[in-house]
């Protein structure tokens, strides 16, 4: 199995006007109907975007934010969409640690990346403020195509035997391993290479087990990713 992605970004001491231009964002966004943590999941969006922003501007990546668009956040050097996912942790990750992109808009929203880029804060701290996020991580990212490839459907309801999270949507879930490395995604989003060193492979022993999971009758059927 190759692990092409063990390494992210870690960004501690969070600077003070990135919390306030998040903030400032989420508190002129409408709350979507089918958002699972209403005025709370636009803070974390709203918090993952001015991260990535400057994660970008930091590695001379050139963007035009697009935000009021649907179907991606923003366009990246030659013009290469990117919708940026924001995950709420309590650990630092890992590289077997899932990242998820909703399947209610799937087929709407097209980018041809995601980034993906989890926030840390305390186990303890349930408050709402959005500085109870301490630091952030930038993962990797991953193209449309490849999520779709090798991409586990999880289904509203059920829970994840790894981990123990219970799904609020029907989701496709990677593992950090199989993003595309920071590196590499600095590449492409430059136009400096036009496709990663590696493609991303099947979670094969994950497919598997959910196969088994699937006959046992726990888990409904679905399409799995095609294990060679």
């Amino acid at each position: 199995m190759n692990q092409r992605n063990n390494s992210y970004s870690r960004i501690t001491n969070i600077p003070d006007r990135i919390y306030q231009e998040a903030e400032a964002r989420a508190a002129n966004l409408p709350i979507y109907d089918r958002s699972h943590r209403q005025s709370e999941a636009n803070e974390i969006g709203c918090l993952g975007e001015v991260l990535s922003e400057n994660w970008m501007a930091l590695r001379g990546i050139s963007y035009t934010a697009e935000l009021t668009e649907t179907t991606h956040d923003y366009r990246v050097g030659t013009g290469i969409t990117v919708d940026v996912k924001t995950k709420d942790r309590t650990v630092v990750p890992r590289s077997d640690f899932d990242n998820s992109a909703p399947l209610y808009n799937h087929t709407h929203q097209r980018p041809e990346y995601f980034l993906f880029i989890s926030l840390c804060r305390d186990k303890t701290n349930d408050s709402k403020d959005i500085r109870r996020f301490h630091s952030a991580y930038i993962l990797g990212s991953i193209s449309y195509e490849e999520l779709n490839r090798v991409g586990i459907p999880f289904l509203k309801g059920e829970k994840d035997w790894r981990n123990g999270t219970k799904f609020w949507t029907d989701c496709l879930n990677i593992e950090m391993w199989q993003l595309i490395t920071l590196k590499e995604t600095a590449g492409l989003f430059k136009g400096e290479i036009n496709h990663p060193s590696s493609d991303a492979e099947v979670n094969i022993k994950v497919v598997n087990e959910m196969k088994k999971r699937i006959e046992s009758g726990e888990y409904k059927p679905r399409d799995l990713p095609k294990v060679d």
